[in-house]
């Protein structure tokens, strides 16, 4: 499964949109502030007060049922792969203003009751570093059951939905961040300020998404001919040209996440949809040229159309497992288990 198609980009500029971005996020801030303070026209204030209103929730209370109970017994130990879960926003669907990306999303209850099956069956959370030690057959020390858990976009509720479960359990996590719509101040992602407290939480460990390109461009000349920013060519774009456009917004998201979380460190990235153009492209070089250079600056490339339980030795791209609100817990421990959606 892959996430919605999100906005259409007739066309893209390689210049870093600085003016548009800080106009975008002073508008909201001035939007939320008319909102939320009875007409208040500071434009500073309310991007604080929203902030200062997003914390964490508390974990739920999770019962396991006799039947969730046998059929999550504990596991023994496998070291022998490590299978990796991805999330995309934990919560309602009315968090989401986009319809189609609501049903990728998990509920609180929900993701706090896969949390606990999980943890019942044995299995303990491992940091990326130790997935990337893994798989290149580096020594490393690992639980009796090792899960590696993703999230992608970097969603407010990602954060405010699953730390407190997180918490709980002693689980850590990755998130993917889409760097354009947090630059933009999109109010369904963090901040950089509340990404800042992500990071230094101990828990979670941040890695691009994307820069600008977690969207679709038009590239033909039909009007429903749109494609992952990443995997096609603009109408009328060289393969050169295609290559400058989508390295250059690449650098341009690891460089400003840099320069917002200092703690950041590159080790993997998630192309957005999951795609590299391997499931479409309008250039048949793309696929390998995409991949290629990712896996010269990334030591992880994650998609969602391999096996998920990665083994020593394995080949890049490595998969994950997407976990949707139709995600059943007896799919889900199959899904653990064989690797497989």
């Amino acid at each position: 499964m892959r996430e919605s198609a999100g906005t259409v980009v007739e066309g893209y500029s390689r210049a870093p949109m600085k003016s548009a971005a800080v106009l975008a996020f002073l508008t909201w801030g001035l939007c939320l502030g008319m909102a939320a303070c009875g007409g208040t026209s500071d434009p500073s204030a309310a991007p604080t007060a929203a902030a200062a209103a997003r914390t964490p929730l508390p974990a739920p209370d999770v019962v396991l049922t006799a039947e969730e109970q046998q059929v999550w017994a504990k596991l023994p130990p496998d070291r022998s792969a490590i299978p990796v879960l991805l999330y995309h926003g934990i919560g309602p669907e009315s968090n989401f203003a986009n319809a189609g990306d609501a049903s990728y999303g998990v509920g609180t209850d929900d993701f706090a009751k896969q949390m606990t099956m999980i943890q019942h069956a044995g299995y303990q959370t491992i940091d990326l570093r130790t997935l990337v030690d893994f798989v290149h057959d580096k020594r490393v020390d690992l639980p009796p059951r090792p899960l590696l858990l993703t999230f992608d976009d970097a969603r407010a509720d990602s954060w405010t939905g699953a730390d407190g479960i997180l918490r709980k359990l002693h689980f850590n996590a990755v998130m993917f961040v889409d760097v354009g719509r947090v630059e933009k101040g999109d109010p369904e992602y963090l901040t950089w300020p509340e990404l800042a407290t992500v990071q230094d939480s101990g828990r979670w460990q941040l890695q691009l998404h994307a820069g600008k390109g977690h969207t679709q461009i038009h590239y033909g000349p039909g009007p429903d001919d749109d494609g992952p920013f990443y995997a096609y060519k603009q109408q009328d774009e060289d393969f050169g040209g295609w290559q400058e456009r989508v390295r250059s917004d690449i650098a341009w998201g690891q460089t400003t996440l840099s320069d917002h979380i200092s703690a950041y460190r590159p080790l993997a990235f998630a192309p957005p949809y999951g795609t590299y153009g391997q499931d479409g492209t309008n250039d048949s070089r793309i696929p390998g040229d995409l991949l290629g250079w990712l896996t010269r600056r990334y030591d992880a490339v994650f998609t969602q159309d391999v096996n998920a339980r990665a083994h020593p030795g394995a080949s890049q791209p490595l998969g994950r497992l997407q976990v949707t609100r139709a995600t059943t817990g007896g799919r889900l421990h199959d899904m653990l288990l064989s690797g497989k959606s």
